[in-house]
Order: C-alpha cells, then sequence, then structure tokens
C-alpha cells in the first residue's frame, strides 16, 4: 500500500502555492524580538536541547532559507512542524528571511559527537553507502556532513530528530525527491546507525 500512496504524495507536492523568495543576504536591521522567538524553541543561538527540535547554530544559510520558504507547502515538512513553523514561515519576507538565515549559519555549530559500535556502523553507510538503493550519504552532505548550499549540516544534529526525519523521508511524510528515494531502503537499525554517527546528545 505504501508503495502505492508513494507517487501519489510526491504528485501532491504541486498543488500547494508557494511565495516567492529569493536570496538577498542577511538583514542588518533584524529584529531581536524575531530572534528571540526563534530561540525559545530552537535554543539560545539555535543550540537547541529539545531532541525533537532541530539545531539551526552553524546549519548552511541557503538551506536555513529554502526550508523557510518550503514550511509554506505542508508537503515538505511533517505536520508538526507545518503546524509549528506555518505562522511564522507565512509572515517572513525575503529580507527578513535571509537575516535571520544568516544569524543562525554564522553561530557556532554543535560537533557531532560518534561513539560506540552503532555510530561505527552508521559511519560505514554515511561513507560507503548501503547497496545499489542508497548511496553514500557523504556524496551530498560532505565527508564531514557539514553540508553545503542548500544542503543540510547534519553533523551535531539531535539523533532522535535525524532518526524522525528519515523516517518521514521514508513514509514520504515529508517530501523531498532525494531522499525519499534513498531513504526508502533504509531499514530502522540503519537511520538509528547513520544519527548515532551524525549526532550530538540523546
Amino acid at each position: 500500500m505504501m508503495k502505492t500512496l508513494f507517487p501519489l504524495l510526491l504528485a501532491s507536492s504541486v498543488i500547494f502555492p508557494t511565495a516567492s523568495w529569493s536570496a538577498t543576504g542577511p538583514a542588518s536591521d533584524l529584529d531581536p524580538a524575531l530572534v528571540t522567538k526563534c530561540e525559545s524553541c530552537h535554543g539560545e543561538h539555535g543550540n537547541s536541547t529539545s531532541p525533537t527540535v532541530p539545531r539551526l547554530n552553524g546549519q548552511q544559510q541557503d538551506y536555513l532559507q529554502l526550508r523557510l520558504k518550503e514550511f509554506l507547502d505542508p508537503t515538505r515538512g511533517t505536520p508538526h512542524a507545518t503546524y509549528q513553523m506555518w505562522e511564522t514561515a507565512t509572515n517572513l519576507g525575503d529580507r527578513t528571511a535571509a537575516g535571520l538565515a544568516g544569524y543562525f549559519a554564522l553561530q557556532t555549530p554543535t560537533p557531532a559527537a560518534p561513539k560506540g559500535a552503532l555510530a561505527a556502523k552508521g559511519e560505514k553507510i554515511f561513507q560507503e553507502g548501503a547497496g545499489p538503493e542508497v548511496p553514500a550519504c557523504a556524496s551530498c552532505h560532505g565527508s564531514a556532513g557539514k553540508g553545503k548550499g542548500i544542503v543540510p549540516r547534519l553533523a551535531g544534529q539531535h539523533a532522535e530528530y535525524l532518526a524522525q526525519q528519515v523516517s518521514a523521508f521514508m513514509l514520504a511524510i515529508r517530501v523531498n525527491e532525494t531522499m525519499n528515494r534513498h531513504a526508502w531502503h533504509l531499514d530502522g537499525d540503519q537511520s538509528k546507525a547513520i544519527a548515532a554517527y551524525l549526532a550530538n546528545g540523546d
């Protein structure tokens, strides 16, 4: 049933309108109150302490801007994330979005802290892949998991959050054409191993 549902969910991504966004660079007049609002959930400087709320500190600026845009399309995020971010994303202009993305991108990133056999298994998958349908994660996210441009930094993220997102990609709850087709072929133990290798905490 899921394989039948999968293409339908992918197709649904085109029916939701999105706003016009552009990368205009960090805003010099970024409202401190807006930063405080973001940090109330994502933690001081974006270094979230909640295992299900993503860390933003040191994240790629282009990726953060893209995610703010994608929250206007409910297929591009989990229902919980869309609910939490819809109002904020709807009311941000291009310049403010760029300013927020720039601010969090400049914060000191949380380093990955891999340890144990599970993390070692995750490192092998991340660096080498897991068969023909699951290429090395490093081929897009970089050998250290730092990402580049619109490809997100994964290193130092919460393990629980990473595992949840892989599951969301696997079930096409969160639509991303590249990640959907690769996550589809990962099992639960493999996704937990990758998270253990990349994460800090949990």
